[in-house]
């Protein structure tokens, strides 16, 4: 059901937490707004005093309570909160409340005091190991081609229309993501993408949304550093199939995971779709053919509605399990095939997904991809066979303070698919690099055959100034992001700038 927004958001704190709390911790206070950052507290706040990964919110509570919070909430069944808050009350004349499982309710609440925001539109969640970006992405190309507002939420950043600004998170926390939704109501979007990351899910993030579409593009091997194994990462996506209000499913049948979910959900409101042209598997939506060329990916798909042709400006054979995502989508919002077909003619990639540069003034062609898992970094190198004569030469790395088990398998990947490969830095932060290149070497036959150069910069240039003009240069990893992450500070850096520099020095 629609509410109204209105610009204003102020609510007293009795509204705001009725159901959520005994009647009596209910009391007639007006807040001015919510956050659980002490540093972004405003005179007449509400500080939610959470646990994080290195320290407690309620460390911070005095700073809150100085610069004007109001109350604040904390988990009923926290004991650490239980431990210290008596102590607190008699040291601070403001109201502490304790809220029941409130990591699982935060989003619920915010939802509240920001009007409901994800009733203003329809929001459709976006989940997988990979793909995430580039489906959101795609949607939004297609949706405003049909001339529809439309915004979204995830890796990129969030806006409309692709003009992002950007987020710490793929998924922001609950409060952030609430007043972000109400933003974007306030901007009278229809739709809203959103990407909703495994680690959002697991820590009740996107609690308080109401998802009309949940789509999956894969799963694979990542993250397992938080969450132990397969199971309880799988565990972790399912939630947003599970959740009651989501109106219609979208499930790629090519994938394991996929046609778990296929099995338990079934209905009119699941489509499921596949690259499969034999033609074997029961997908709705179904690839009939493809081709690819320097120009993009062209194919011809089968639906329940009628066949579609399309052609694109993507390049990468598993970017067409990208664009049968979307239709699926489109076709749960109840898009005609037409529409469809018309809409998804010409789309563009993201920045630094799968972004290519053919060669010029006799260099080696380029592509920048965000490649940073095994089965990523497979599909990106496998799909770029069919654009190389000469050689391909791999440039990655692995990320400091992740998922360890990673990087042998994209080592492994990297040696069998790629011609030559040269390891480099990608966000190192607080481990040393020298370590995350001998877990990476482990995951060689020959690793003297291997380069390493830690200056990515230099990484990049060695391999442009080497390379033929037939040859291919993959720069992998990174992708769109415009940093290095070294111990706890961002360094300004881009793949896409050092490859543009390099072509203009080349070019004089």
């Amino acid at each position: 059901m629609m509410t109204s927004l209105s610009r204003q958001t102020e609510m007293t704190l009795d509204n705001l937490l009725q159901g959520y709390v005994a009647e009596s911790h209910l009391f007639n206070i007006e807040i001015t707004g919510l956050t659980s950052n002490s540093s972004d507290v405003k005179k007449g706040n509400l500080f939610v005093a959470l646990a994080g990964l290195t320290r407690h919110a309620l460390d911070f509570v005095t700073d809150a309570i100085n610069v004007g919070a109001v109350a604040v909430l904390f988990d009923a069944n926290d004991e650490y909160c239980l431990q210290r808050i008596p102590l607190l009350e008699k040291q601070h004349a403001i109201k502490f409340i304790p809220v029941t499982n409130l990591p699982q309710n935060l989003g619920k609440i915010a939802s509240r005091f920001f009007a409901y925001p994800s009733q203003q539109f329809k929001l459709i969640g976006v989940t997988g190991t990979d793909g995430k970006t580039s489906v959101t992405h795609l949607l939004i190309q297609a949706l405003n081609k049909l001339n529809k507002r439309a915004g979204s939420v995830g890796t990129l950043g969030y806006g409309m229309a692709n003009q992002l600004k950007m987020t710490k998170f793929t998924t922001p926390d609950a409060i952030t993501l609430q007043s972000i939704l109400f933003e974007l109501a306030l901007g009278s979007c229809e739709y809203v993408v959103m990407e909703a990351s495994s680690h959002a899910l697991e820590q009740h993030r996107v609690s308080g949304c109401q998802f009309d579409i949940a789509a999956l593009t894969n799963l694979g091997s990542d993250h397992l550093d938080y969450h132990g194994d397969i199971e309880h990462y799988k565990a972790a996506k399912s939630r947003l199939f599970s959740q009651q209000n989501v109106s219609g499913k979208v499930l790629n049948l090519d994938d394991d995971f996929g046609i778990s979910l296929a099995k338990q959900y079934k209905g009119d409101n699941v489509i499921n779709y596949s690259v499969d042209v034999s033609g074997d598997t029961a997908a709705d939506v179904r690839l009939l053919s493809s081709s690819m060329t320097a120009q993009g990916i062209n194919i011809k798909v089968s639906t329940a509605s009628g066949l579609l042709t399309i052609q694109t400006g993507l390049i990468g054979a598993f970017n067409i399990s990208n664009l049968l995502c979307c239709i699926s989508v489109l076709l749960q919002l109840g898009f005609e095939v037409q529409k469809i077909e018309q809409c998804m003619q010409g789309l563009k990639p993201i920045p630094g997904r799968m972004e290519y540069f053919p060669s010029v003034n006799q260099q080696a062609a380029v592509v920048i991809d965000f490649a940073h898992t095994e089965q990523a970094l497979s599909a990106c190198l496998n799909s770029l066979k069919n654009y190389c004569d000469g050689k391909i030469i791999c440039i990655f790395g692995c990320g400091g303070d992740r998922d360890q088990s990673k990087r042998p398998k994209m080592a492994a990947v990297a040696e069998q698919l790629a011609d030559q490969v040269i390891v480099t830095d990608d966000n190192p932060r607080n481990e040393p690099p020298e370590q995350i290149m001998r877990d990476l070497l482990t995951g060689f036959d020959n690793p003297q055959l291997v380069r390493i150069i830690h200056d990515r910069e230099i990484a990049i240039d060695t391999a442009l100034a080497e390379a033929s003009e037939k040859d291919l240069v993959v720069v992998a990893g990174k992708g769109h992001e415009k940093f290095q992450i070294i111990g706890d500070k961002r360094v300004p850096f881009s793949d896409h700038c050092v490859v543009k520099q390099n072509r203009k020095r080349a070019a004089l």
